[in-house]
């Protein structure tokens, strides 16, 4: 029992970093953009520009997190980017300007790009052999309860004190969230303290890594293109909920349509990576990505063709899959089809990629609405996205 206690306990840990460095950065960050806007001056896209910074700067810090992780011990990691993360949140909080809040992002986005969630997939693979897919997914799934948990309060705080004070709440809670880490994940790889990754053999130290290791690690170049290709497709379907209260309201449906829509997206967000862990662990990634890849792809045809308040509130509600196919998807994937360590490889990348096309697509489905008045045009192209995911992922394990 105790046993199986430390490692629900890196679970744990895991859930906090993905909370901290993904909820209470992207799920969040919508909060501040009105109130910042007003005090600086400056349009709302300007202040929108703070989340793209801090994306585009995630996507690095997850390039460097491997190379990192070779010359420095993890408590040092976690303990240095913590302090950045924190004390750029903290510097936002009392910024003079926008400028030194596009500083303050860029800074927060490299550390929570390191901590984040290139770190995490790299911890759970050393950790566990078993039950891999149901602890990713629950890590990961945190990033989107995390949002829906802090929102009100951060909100409250925000109409209460200003968004400089739920900008300090903000940086509290990165602490609070963080430093469980620090203390319960002993090392990278569960070796270096004479224990054995979960659901592993005592004689077998590391299951199958150890054979992996002895042997030089490579990477088909063409499943490498399309697992980045992957998720950058996903990553932009998933760039569509932020628009879910223009939708809503260039249909007629009200705000408050709108809001009900996000808030029903934020649960599947959460409970469809744990069930997403859930099915790969029993049926496979690849079954797994097409069951949630038809589901998102059935939703977005309510959105473009059902306008209608119980038709996009269900649709919302099944749009939120799409989270889980570019996070607990794209790592099941990367293991499935390179092994763990060549999935140490892909993976960074793809996170990259993920990061990336989500902060540009974001922005893509704004200028699709200007242009045309709707969001018609971006949501055609998302089933073409969809249905290229899909045969990107067959055609992978086919040559496999």
């Amino acid at each position: 029992m105790k046993r199986k206690g430390r490692y629900l306990g890196i679970v744990a840990a895991m859930c906090g970093l993905s909370a901290a460095t993904v909820g209470l950065i992207t799920n969040v960050a919508g909060l501040f953009f009105g109130p910042m806007a007003e005090e600086f001056g400056i349009m709302q896209g300007a202040a929108s520009l703070t989340l793209t910074i801090a994306n585009v700067c995630m996507a690095i810090g997850g390039l460097a997190t491997r190379k990192l992780s070779e010359r420095v011990p993890l408590k040092v990691m976690l303990l240095g980017g913590l302090a950045l993360l924190a004390g750029s949140t903290a510097l936002t909080a009392v910024a003079p300007s926008i400028a030194v809040v596009y500083v303050a992002s860029a800074t927060k986005g490299l550390a929570a790009g390191v901590i984040g969630f290139v770190l995490i997939t790299f911890l759970l693979n050393k950790w566990f052999v078993a039950q891999l897919g149901i602890a990713t997914s629950i890590a990961m799934g945190c990033s989107g309860l995390a949002g829906a948990m802090f929102s009100p309060i951060i909100q409250s705080t925000i109409a209460g004190a200003g968004w400089r004070a739920g900008q300090m709440l903000v940086a509290a809670l990165m602490v609070a969230l963080v430093l469980p880490a620090v203390f319960v994940v002993p090392s990278y790889d569960p070796s270096d303290v004479g224990l054995v990754p979960f659901g592993a053999d005592a004689g077998n130290r590391s299951g199958n890594a150890a054979a992996d290791e002895a042997k030089r690690v490579s990477v088909d170049k063409a499943l490498f293109f399309a697992a980045v290709v992957y998720s950058g497709l996903c990553a932009a379907v998933s760039a569509l909920p932020q628009h879910f209260p223009g939708m809503a309201a260039v249909a007629g449906l009200g705000a408050t349509v709108g809001a009900t829509m996000i808030s029903m997206c934020m649960i599947t967000n959460t409970a469809g990576k744990i069930a997403m862990g859930w099915l790969c662990d029993r049926i496979g990634a690849r079954l797994s990505i097409l069951i949630y890849t038809t589901l998102t792809a059935a939703s977005i045809v309510v959105l473009l063709l059902v306008p209608a308040n119980g038709a996009y509130v269900a649709a919302a509600l099944v749009s939120g899959l799409c989270y889980s196919l570019a996070t607990v998807g794209l790592t099941m994937l990367c293991n499935e089809l390179f092994g763990k360590q060549g999935a140490g490889i892909v993976y960074p990348v793809g996170a990259m990629a993920c990061s990336l096309s989500n902060a540009v697509f974001s922005s893509v489905i704004s200028f699709a609405y200007d242009l045309t008045g709707g969001y018609a045009v971006m949501l055609v192209a998302f089933l073409g996205f969809l249905v290229c995911a899909d045969a990107l992922v067959i055609w992978g394990y086919g040559r496999k």
